[in-house]
């Protein structure tokens, strides 16, 4: 990774998701500039400054704009499960960090996100990885992201925010990478890369499981393949993200969404 020096403090982001985009930007500079950038939940702004930084046209938006203090560029407020006050096709990058595990419709805010992007642009998603090793253990003990943070109970799942009726949900609505896949691919938006990101300890003890993982994937996959040989891609695109080593040990989950033509 690029060797830039962050901030003691970055507000409302994980460390994982601000070292990935301070690396990727650094990387493709070249091909960020003068692109129009979206980031859908700037919170601090950190994240939208690189992008600004790089030479992109940046636009900025928060269901609570006044956090942003690392970005000169204006905030503007959305609400993602309103429609976007952005035109349709209109840009070439959209960013969304540590926001998809607070959204009840999720379908919607996919929706959204593929009416913006244009066709043959991008998407890139960061949010917990309810789909390692370590998150499924955790689901087996309690239900939990983490065997050691309970799931959300009515007495934190909503947090008020500003001292209105306004506020956000806690992560009462993670997703695995199997289901934002397919809401994705609802809406023309395929999955061009998944990152690797620091690998969890628990997740890699519990690899003794993954010839069971395997095998009943595998199992399944040519189960789908012989009852519809026409879509073998998508069915073996599904295995590789099952079986894969990044989604199944990575703390975190960073997901790169190119845009296809249609709709």
């Amino acid at each position: 990774m690029a060797n830039e020096v962050l901030p003691p403090e970055i507000p409302h982001s994980r460390e994982n998701t601000i070292h990935f985009f301070t690396d990727f930007i650094h990387k493709n500079q070249a091909a960020l500039r003068g692109k129009v950038v979206a980031d859908l939940s700037a919170g601090s702004g950190f994240i939208a400054n690189l992008f600004l930084e790089a030479g992109a046209t940046v636009m900025l938006y928060d269901l609570f704009p006044s956090e942003n203090i690392f970005c000169p560029i204006s905030c503007q407020k959305i609400d993602l499960q309103q429609p976007f006050p952005i035109q349709t096709h209109s840009v070439d990058w959209v960013i969304c960090a540590e926001t998809l595990e607070h959204l009840p419709n999720q379908f919607f805010f996919f929706q959204e996100v593929g009416r913006i992007c244009k066709p043959g642009g991008n998407f890139i998603l960061t949010t917990p990885n309810t789909s390692s090793l370590r998150s499924r253990f955790s689901q087996f003990l309690m239900e939990s992201e983490h065997y050691t943070a309970p799931l959300p109970n009515e007495l934190n799942a909503y947090t008020p925010w500003g001292g209105d009726d306004k506020g956000y949900f806690s992560k009462l609505f993670m997703s695995g990478i199997l289901r934002i896949r397919t809401l994705a691919a609802l809406q023309n938006l395929r999955i061009q890369k998944i990152y690797r990101t620091r690998y969890s300890s628990t997740s890699v003890w519990l690899l003794i499981f993954y010839p069971w993982i395997y095998y009943f994937n595998l199992k399944n996959r040519k189960r789908q393949v012989k009852n519809d040989p026409a879509h073998e891609s998508i069915y073996h695109e599904i295995f590789s993200i099952s079986t894969s080593m990044k989604v199944l040990l990575s703390k975190h989950m960073i997901i790169h969404f190119t845009r296809l033509a249609g709709k």
